[in-house]
């Protein structure tokens, strides 16, 4: 007896045992929940980002993270997770993250000073000789030219290997968590995840921010021309630096300053008398 018929004839038995006919449950499957992005709040970590912060991170640190999980997505999904050189790209990047973010604004290296360093360094690596390719900075963040050095592939990756020390137990629970989270899942956890969404949404999202903020302002009775060569930041930190109308009186006298008949001074003046 054939598979097929087999199971005709269960059907059939079933059938005369409770007088109905054989109902098969319809499986419900979950559909995959969106991405996560809630306006207002960090993209990386949620929290409540401040009017100071005109971006969709909460800090640099948050950036680099949500850049180093769609790297690591990208290149689980196309295998070049598998190439050693690979591999150490995104342990550097890791370590940058747990020593707490590549400064890459502080590291940005204007094209002048980038040729001056080839042409003192003539082509060639400055630790072994052999044709340069990439410039290091020497100690820290200082942009000095003498704070850089042209060294070939090589000696650069030797050099940033010897500067990395063991990660801590919380620190390898917290990058496996990311990994397990929202490296490996084919649904992204957060939309800053998404290789292809967050490429197209960033750009709207960020305008959009930046209009319920620069509302957020005409509420204040302020406008963005109020404040012609301020920072983005600095501009939010005057508006917010303003006093309260509650620390005036009715006759719009503060208590503590001016000389109004209330304040500090008429009371010092009269004590006095």
């Amino acid at each position: 007896m054939t598979k097929d018929s087999r199971a005709k004839r269960d059907a059939r038995a079933l059938q005369e045992r409770t007088g109905g006919s054989y109902v098969a449950a319809r499986r419900v499957t979950s559909q995959p929940t969106a991405a996560r992005f809630n306006e207002d709040q960090c993209a990386n970590c949620m929290q409540r980002l401040a009017p100071q912060i005109e971006g969709l991170f909460c800090s640099e640190l948050c950036g680099q993270y949500a850049s180093t999980v769609r790297y690591w997505r990208r290149i689980v999904r196309d295998g070049r997770i598998d190439n050693p050189d690979v591999r150490v790209a995104l342990n550097v990047r890791i370590a940058h993250l747990l020593a707490g973010g590549y400064a890459r604004r502080a590291r940005h290296l204007p094209d002048e000073t980038r040729a001056q360093v080839w042409r003192r360094d003539e082509n060639r690596c400055r630790m072994c000789s052999a044709p340069g390719a990439e410039i290091d900075h020497v100690e820290d963040d200082s942009p000095d030219l003498a704070n850089f050095q042209l060294l070939c592939t090589a000696c650069h990756r030797k050099k940033t290997e010897s500067r990395m020390s063991p990660a801590s137990n919380e620190q390898q629970e917290a990058m496996n968590k990311i990994y397990r989270e929202r490296v490996v899942p084919d649904q992204p956890m957060l939309l800053c995840d998404d290789l292809q969404e967050w490429a197209s949404a960033e750009a709207r999202l960020r305008a959009e921010r930046r209009g319920r903020l620069l509302d957020e302002l005409a509420e204040y009775g302020y406008d963005r021309r109020d404040f012609p060569g301020y920072s983005w930041q600095d501009m939010w930190d005057a508006v917010l630096d303003e006093p309260e109308e509650d620390d005036f009186d009715a006759n719009g006298i503060d208590d503590d300053s001016g000389f109004g008949p209330d304040s500090y001074f008429a009371r010092a003046m009269a004590k006095d008398d």
